[in-house]
């Protein structure tokens, strides 16, 4: 049998991720009529039916979601070796980098600019990616991740302690209820990050369960740049790891308060870790991006 077309392939792939061919379309600047006419020639000449009409939405059937699941990451692959090709055929050289929003927003990108300098033919792609992955079933080189180990099968490296937590504000907050002692803070409204609804209960260090209740209450959000904005905004008072709001700091826009937090919080709150794809010979970039990284959290 004859391989499907590669065309073809693809616009089944965005069909089934997006739901719809009509969006699907859109992302591959194609007629939706396109999209159903590939997709149905597809289906003749295989013998299945990769699609059912759900409402407004196509839903993959049992033997299109497996089919999908495999040439999806077949794909991927194609893509890369695309993307490397190219890059090479530039002379240039790129890293496609995962890495947790947090730390590229806050640590990362503003020190991109001295490896640019240092390695000025490569460049690096930054993919938000919190969730851990195989690099084989993958498009990425590097990631870069929060947890307590690195990843096992990968050359690693661990960058930076989180170290503890401590409570920040506006200066305004602050200027207008001037709490003197921790327990103060109980009175204020605490902002909260989604992933870690224990961070300031933790801080308190309570064993009274009506105190960690309190500590559990107030407005949630999903991402860490929302917290720190919303701390600046003076909606209330953050918990935060100290290394990620230095240049608010730093600025003023935030202000430390002078509490510490209970000596039940664990003082390392995790680490920052590197981990990349081994390259073949003679494709080096990840293992140069690695030291270079290394390097910086060593001045940190």
């Amino acid at each position: 049998m004859r391989l499907p077309s590669l065309i073809a392939l693809q616009m089944l792939e965005c069909a089934a991720r997006l739901g719809s061919f009509t969006r699907a379309a859109t992302e591959l600047n194609v007629t939706e009529s396109a999209i159903s006419r590939q997709i149905q020639a597809l289906e003749a000449r295989l013998g299945v039916r990769f699609f059912e009409r759900v409402r407004q939405r196509v839903v993959l059937t049992a033997d299109g979601d497996r089919y999908v699941r495999e040439i999806r990451e077949e794909l991927k692959a194609i893509e890369r070796a695309t993307k490397d090709l190219a890059s090479r055929v530039g002379g240039m050289e790129v890293i496609e980098l995962a890495v947790v929003p947090t730390f590229a927003t806050q640590w990362l990108i503003p020190r991109l600019a001295g490896f640019r300098a240092e390695h000025p033919r490569v460049v690096v792609n930054i993919h938000a990616r919190p969730e851990p992955f195989h690099f084989a079933e993958s498009i990425f080189d590097a990631a870069i991740y929060f947890g307590e180990r690195p990843w096992e099968g990968s050359p690693h490296a661990r960058l930076l302690d989180e170290g503890p937590s401590i409570p920040v504000c506006s200066p305004a907050l602050l200027d207008q209820h001037r709490p003197a002692l921790r327990e103060d803070l109980l009175r204020l409204p605490l902002l909260h990050l989604a992933s870690r609804p224990d961070a300031w209960p933790d801080w308190f260090g309570a064993e009274d369960e009506a105190v960690r209740r309190k500590a559990r209450l107030g407005a949630r959000y999903d991402l860490f740049t929302m917290v720190t904005g919303a701390a600046i905004c003076g909606l209330g008072v953050a918990v935060l790891p100290a290394m990620m709001v230095h240049s608010e700091m730093a600025s003023g826009q935030l202000m430390a308060l002078p509490f510490d937090g209970a000596a039940g919080e664990r003082p390392d709150g995790g680490a920052y870790f590197l981990s990349y794809r081994a390259g073949k010979p003679g494709d080096d970039k990840a293992a140069r991006f690695a030291d270079w990284l290394v390097r910086q959290c060593q001045v940190a």
